[in-house]
């Protein structure tokens, strides 16, 4: 695969600050939130939770995470991967990165809210208004 569908994947999330993150309890409940996030180079997702959440608990304990992003336009990007906390030596950087995308979250943050990233395994882009669609699929 060439580096473009790479690079148009890359620039869709990054049009895009709102996603929904899906995640599940040990006993396999699942859970959904509306998130926002931002996007790396290397696709990873960015984004916080507050420790009182579901979300928080279920990667505490599950780090497996799925979003979906930009159901508007007949578009939409499918990601599954997993998710950790950004370790204490590389806050500042996530932090900063994040709040250059969503610099509204920034009381989120000084509230107390968990950065976290996601490592991506696989990504797919769906454009339903080709026909046939046109389904571009990255695993990682």
């Amino acid at each position: 695969m060439t580096d473009h569908p790479k690079r148009m994947i890359l620039e869709f999330l990054r049009n895009h600050t709102l996603a929904v993150i899906a995640t599940s309890h040990r006993n396999g409940t699942p859970e959904a939130a509306t998130i926002d996030f931002t996007v790396r180079d290397n696709f990873e997702i960015v984004f916080s939770a507050f420790k009182e959440t579901r979300k928080f608990g279920n990667l505490a304990e599950r780090p497996g995470v799925a979003f979906v992003v930009g159901w508007d336009d007949n578009i939409t990007v499918q990601y599954e991967g997993e998710a950790t906390r950004v370790p204490a030596a590389d806050i500042e950087q996530y932090q900063e990165i994040f709040l250059n995308s969503v610099p509204a979250d920034r009381v989120f943050i000084e509230r107390g809210a968990v950065m976290f990233k996601a490592t991506p395994r696989w990504v797919r882009y769906s454009d339903f208004n080709k026909e046939p669609p046109e389904l571009i699929e990255i695993q990682f």
